[in-house]
Parts: structure tokens; C-alpha cells; sequence
């Protein structure tokens, strides 16, 4: 938020018409900014951390959904991740929810040989103007994530994760939501080094 007071004073000192302008176009733009989750001057404050991620599992779906009562505006995203035999979350699979809370997730069952797999899930959220949270909930606990299995016959081995937003390409990067950085530059290919000449 700019705050204008201080010199919108003067010029309406000087220049009524100049300062009701100016005062009017700086409400607009701190109330339009506002509404997005964006600051003119820095980074929004994070949500507040979310209360907890309930799961229910059934043959070839899971659903999610996040218990949150704490204060929130309205471009609240909310983001859910799913990693695959790994509860590390390594490389997490990312789901933006958007403003919803709870999501049906169709999952198979079992990888592409057909041993079972096993989904952890944790969560969190974030304004367009500000880093994710930096706490994320859990099903489970932090140290020990509740592993999810589900009781279908569905087989597929899960792509690796490319995670999301200006986070890295590699999925490496998880809790990463829309970013922590504005952009993220391009990713160059591996170069290997030449070869020396003796």
C-alpha cells in the first residue's frame, strides 16, 4: 500500500483539482492492489498457516480437503501436494486449488508393474504478492507424513513432477506454489566441458 497522505496535502494546498486527482488514482490503485493480494512497496504478507489436510481414500481416488479458519482475503490460493512413495517430498506432484479447499484426486492405484503405491499429502497456501507459506500442513505429521494407499486395480507409473510456478523445472523445488522469486530465468541445457588439447 502507498501511503499518500503526507504530500497529497501539499498539492491540494496548491492545486485542489491536481491533488483530488492524484488522491483518487492512489486509492484506486492501493484498493485494485489490494484486491489482488499485491503491494506496491514489497511482498504481501503469506497467509496464515492452514489447520490441518483431511484425506479420505478409495479405490482409484483420494480427496483432500483443508481446514482453515484463519483470516484470509479473497485471492487466497491454495495449493496441495501429493509425493509418490516418498515421504520426503522430494519431488512433489503440485496441485493448485485456487480458492477451493478440497479437491478429488484420480490416482492409480498401482505403478505401471503393479505394486502398490503409497501418496503422501501436505499443503499450503499464498497470495499472487507474496512467498508460499512457509509452514505446510500435513496429513500426518511433518516427520512422519500418513501414507495413503488406495485399493483399486488402476496401474500407471507416474511422469516425474516438473513442479510449478517460477519454481525449478526439475520438480525439486516443492512448496514452491506461484513462486518465491518474480522470474525464473530460462533453463539452458547441460553443457559439457570440451576436451583439453594436450
Amino acid at each position: 500500500m502507498i501511503d499518500s497522505n503526507q504530500f497529497i496535502k501539499e498539492i491540494k494546498n496548491r492545486d485542489p483539482k491536481l491533488g483530488l486527482l492524484l488522491e483518487t488514482w492512489f486509492d484506486s490503485w492501493n484498493t485494485s492492489l489490494n484486491h489482488l493480494g499485491m503491494s506496491a512497496t514489497g511482498l504481501h504478507q503469506p497467509p496464515h498457516p492452514i489447520a490441518g489436510v483431511n484425506v479420505a481414500a478409495g479405490s482409484d481416488h483420494v480427496h483432500v480437503t483443508l481446514t482453515d479458519a484463519s483470516a484470509v482475503k479473497k485471492n487466497i490460493q491454495y495449493f496441495v501436494e501429493y509425493s509418490v512413495n516418498d515421504p520426503t517430498f522430494a519431488q512433489p506432484h503440485v496441485q493448485d486449488l485456487g480458492a477451493s479447499r478440497g479437491h478429488v484426486f484420480p490416482l492409480p492405484a498401482k505403478d505401471g508393474l503393479g505394486a502398490p503405491i503409497n501418496y503422501y499429502f501436505r499443503a499450503y497456501s499464498q497470495y499472487a504478492g507474496s512467498d508460499p507459506q512457509s509452514k505446510h500442513a500435513y496429513w500426518g505429521t511433518l516427520g512422519a507424513p500418513t501414507a495413503v494407499t488406495l485399493t483399486g486395480s488402476s496401474q500407471l507409473t507416474l511422469l516425474p513432477s516438473t513442479g510449478s510456478g517460477t519454481g525449478r523445472s526439475d520438480g525439486t523445488q516443492g512448496g514452491s506454489g506461484i513462486g518465491s522469486v518474480l522470474t525464473r530465468p530460462p533453463v539452458q541445457p547441460k553443457q559439457w566441458p570440451l576436451p583439453k588439447v594436450t
